[in-house]
């Protein structure tokens, strides 16, 4: 799955539910979804109120969820640097990607491995490498207040250093994320 180009580029939505057309509220919680659109090569990062999610939604023709996370819309004024996605937003992210097959899923979740160690939320364990019948993957542990955290595995895409310095650009600019 080596790649030299961006493996990712997502378009913004507004602060409008897409399945209700509702404005959103200050301080509302919602859920922010990436959706991958058939054809098309960026997600789409579109929000649902907790209403609209709670009943069961319906993506739209040719669209299929690639990842969540609830959020609340920022209130007036909030630094355009304030994230659209907390670490522990990131790091609910990460654990959800855990039972991914699909390869962009896959680099995504190594991309959020890669954001989530330098953010000092996790740590690199360990190295498995790759056999005949399974890809290296890399071992690493929650921090967490007394250690003990628990360990997780991330399948390594085998992106090159460009790819995933410009992944993780683009990733933290659309998400607001400072790196």
């Amino acid at each position: 799955m080596s790649s030299s180009a961006s493996p990712y580029e997502i378009s913004r939505s507004t602060e409008t539910c897409i399945a209700s057309s509702r404005e959103l509220e200050i301080g509302e919680e919602h859920i922010a979804a990436l959706l991958e659109v058939e054809g098309e090569t960026a997600l789409s990062r579109v929000l649902y109120s907790m209403e609209v999610w709670e009943a069961g939604v319906e993506f739209p023709q040719g669209a299929s969820l690639f990842g969540f996370w609830k959020r609340r819309v920022p209130e007036p004024g909030e630094s355009k640097r304030t994230p659209l996605v907390s670490d522990d937003e990131i790091f609910d992210l990460f654990e959800q990607l855990g039972e991914a097959t699909d390869d962009k899923q896959i680099a995504f979740r190594y991309l959020l491995t890669l954001m989530l160690m330098r953010k000092k939320k996790i740590e690199l364990e360990g190295m498995i490498a790759a056999t005949e019948d399974s890809p290296s993957l890399l071992k690493v542990r929650q921090r967490v207040k007394g250690g003990g955290g628990p360990v997780f595995e991330v399948i390594d895409p085998k992106l090159d250093d460009e790819a995933i310095a410009e992944a993780i650009e683009e990733l933290g600019q659309v998400m607001n994320i400072e790196q």
